[in-house]
């Protein structure tokens, strides 16, 4: 059976979490899997980096997805397979204290994130989430203060964002918070290393074309024909024809433009001495900081600070794209840290090429029902990615399902044969 599934060719475009787990789904399923990846490194928006110096012991930061949650259970079964571990990171990625509204607490924050979920689940479509804070019963500083959280977590302006994203905002609980140890970026390496063909690495898709015997995937090195193509690329790309010429029908066009893909950057600055573990949020300026368990059991002599939404990564770069100001108010919030004199390192997701954007969200309107359209087949042509998984939207997590989900249709469709008719939403 295997030499005969040997015979089916799938290209998977991109090297992220996505497209990883399809291609080590496929590859395990006996099939001829043909992995594309712009970078020089595998992972995508996971991006984890060895900050130690000379013969100092490990500092692994996490430039990109940082957060395994509760409920990843796609992430801890590839993590067995690989033989890697999590680390509790000693704090928890939902509770956050208020920096700058000293007549708030976070119970304050709490209660409001409730009420506002529940005032969402009156309206018979997902609203945005300003439509929801506009009903609460709360005065201005509050609201505001919830109206940040939502943006930060959701990287988008609750204007624009759908109210869904109440659902995972609405969840205060203490709830821990994990790393891969050694960084999460060992996930997709380790995947990457199972598979039978090497990644070919800095090899840049442009166009995927229809023939009549079969898939041809157009890059950098050349034309190479495909039974089937696995697209697990940032939204940005998959919906920017000049970016990815390929043939997406009015419907899927559609759907894709229901899905944002928000703005999100991260800073580190480092620390002279090892600090507790925390999480502290700037309302004004729309971002929060932690501090971390590592390996070591003690917490990694790093403040990491996430902002999120476009206005306040426009405001915070100025005219110059500098953020030294982000630097300073990091600083200020957080007097109980002992800073470095150094550098910071600043990562911005948008100003990335390969991905253009930080993870996605809905937009008002749209609804995780969405997610089957999204990875609804065109032909065999498959899509895969953060973007389209219902349940963990956005999220490594979400990430790892969909690719698994993708690589079951192309076995079910393709290798089996299933005449199934493949279109548009009826």
């Amino acid at each position: 059976m295997n030499h005969v599934r040997r015979s089916v060719r799938v290209a998977v475009l991109g090297g992220g979490l996505a497209g990883l787990a399809a291609a080590t789904k496929l590859n395990a399923s006996g099939l001829d899997v043909t992995v594309y990846e712009a970078r020089n490194r595998v992972g995508g928006r996971v991006w984890s980096v060895d900050m130690a110096e000379g013969g100092a012991p490990p500092c692994v930061v996490e430039r990109g997805a940082e957060f395994i949650l509760t409920g990843y259970s796609t992430t801890q079964r590839l993590l067995d397979l690989t033989g890697l571990s999590l680390i509790d990171t000693g704090m928890s990625y939902y509770v956050r204290e208020l920096a700058d509204t000293s007549d708030i607490t976070t119970n304050d924050v709490v209660s409001a994130g409730r009420e506002a979920f529940n005032i969402a689940r009156t309206f018979n479509s997902p609203p945005s989430a300003e439509d929801v804070l506009r009903r609460l019963n709360r005065n201005d500083q509050l609201v505001d203060a919830l109206r940040a959280r939502i943006e930060i977590s959701a990287a988008v302006a609750s204007s624009e964002v759908s109210a869904e994203t109440l659902k995972h905002i609405a969840s205060f609980e203490p709830l821990p918070s994990w790393r891969i140890e050694g960084g999460n970026q060992r996930l997709p390496n380790a995947l990457a290393d199972r598979l039978d063909e090497p990644i070919r690495y800095g090899d840049f898709v442009h166009a995927v074309r229809e023939t009549s015997r079969g898939l041809v995937v157009e890059s950098k090195t050349g034309n190479t024909r495909f039974d089937a193509v696995v697209v697990a690329l940032p939204l940005a790309l998959v919906r920017d024809p000049s970016s990815l010429d390929m043939p997406l029908p009015d419907w899927k066009i559609s759907a894709l433009e229901h899905v944002l893909q928000g703005d999100a950057a991260k800073l580190h600055l480092p620390l002279q001495s090892v600090p507790k573990t925390s999480a502290v949020m700037s309302v004004r300026d729309r971002f929060w900081t932690w501090t971390a368990l590592d390996a070591s059991g003690a917490a990694t002599p790093m403040l990491t600070s996430f902002m999120g939404s476009r206005n306040a990564i426009d405001l915070a770069a100025g005219s110059e794209n500098d953020f030294s100001a982000w630097s300073v108010k990091a600083k200020d919030i957080r007097p109980d840290l002992d800073f470095e004199d150094s550098s910071a390192i600043v990562t911005v997701w948008r100003d990335d090429p390969l991905s253009r954007g930080a993870y996605a969200a809905y937009a008002p309107g749209a609804s995780h029902d969405y997610s089957e359209v999204l990875e609804r087949p065109v032909g065999n042509i498959f899509f895969a990615g953060e973007y389209a998984d219902p349940e963990f939207t956005g999220l490594m997590e979400g990430a790892l399902r969909s690719g698994e989900r993708a690589a079951d249709r192309v076995i079910h469709s393709v290798v089996n044969h299933d005449t199934r008719t493949v279109g548009a939403p009826s």
